[in-house]
């Protein structure tokens, strides 16, 4: 081979190899700058956060939870914990559900849609359910005495009563709204087991419903997190045989918030999504 077809193949190449390095360049997702300085003002915000809702600290020991807590956000649905890049709508396909509580959450989503949802126990100011009420956008305090923790929510002011007897539920124990919890140590994760459900409450907001079978088992571990706040991780395990093929585990985390207190609550004041006729309406 000569020199100058060597020199010549080499510059059809060069040729060849920018154009493939241009279009890779313009491939480049144009609004990563945006999402990275969206999330650096989101870090920002919730070091901020963290260093005002710890002024006042939270208790030292890690099996001591009393105070108040308060979710970051509002996730109004519930779904498996998975890898957390997937998006609500992927997560939402792993649910295990049976057909007939695939067909029940589709006509709420068909309801939701139309401007006309199913209307459920919080909208009629009843209790929220377990673990519906873990999710609501409201304070929460733990509050300690002999033998038993008791978690008030500012939320309608429900209250659960977890029970430290490791007793199960008594014989005539009535199916309630909240059901009945008993709890006890595994290590420093306060692990809480309710059943005796009525069947009047969903999982979530949007659209995942349950029956008589349900039982939730939760296991709340308070840690420190990455903006050196204290923390309550809760893991929801949700078993019920008619609607759901095998048990699942859902999230929800709380950071401690010493800045606050509980304050009145009145869901019956001004209640514009009173239902008719089973269906709310939103006003």
């Amino acid at each position: 081979m000569t020199k100058r077809l060597m020199l010549g193949l080499l510059a059809a190449s060069c040729l060849l190899v920018v154009p493939l390095t241009t279009v890779a360049q313009e491939a480049a997702p144009r609004r990563a700058p945006e999402i990275s300085q969206q999330s650096a003002a989101r870090e920002k915000k919730n070091a901020a956060d963290a260093a005002e809702w710890n002024k006042i600290p939270a208790p030292t020991d890690p099996r001591d939870f009393s105070g108040v807590w308060w979710t970051r956000g509002y996730d109004r649905t519930f779904r498996p914990v998975t890898n957390p890049r997937l998006s609500p709508a992927e997560a939402a396909r792993l649910l295990p559900m049976t057909p007939n509580e695939a067909a029940s959450r589709q006509h709420h989503l068909d309801m939701e849609k139309a401007g006309t949802p199913v209307a459920d126990a919080p909208t009629q100011c009843f209790p929220h359910g377990v673990p519906r009420l873990i999710a609501s956008p409201y304070p929460i305090q733990f509050v300690y005495s002999p033998g038993m923790i008791t978690i008030l929510h500012e939320v309608a002011h429900n209250v659960r009563y977890i029970h430290m007897d490791s007793k199960p539920a008594p014989a005539d124990t009535p199916r309630t709204f909240l059901g009945y919890s008993v709890g006890h140590w595994e290590g420093n994760t306060l692990v809480v087991f309710t059943d005796h459900f009525n069947d009047r409450t969903q999982i979530d907001e949007e659209s995942l419903s349950h029956g008589l079978k349900l039982t939730v088992i939760e296991r709340i571990t308070k840690f420190t997190n990455k903006y050196g706040g204290a923390e309550l991780r809760n893991l929801i395990t949700i078993e019920d045989p008619d609607h759901y093929t095998q048990p699942w585990t859902a999230e929800r985390l709380f950071p401690w918030r010493g800045d606050i207190r509980l304050t009145e609550y009145s869901c019956e004041e001004n209640n514009r999504n009173a239902p008719v006729n089973g269906v709310t309406v939103a006003k």
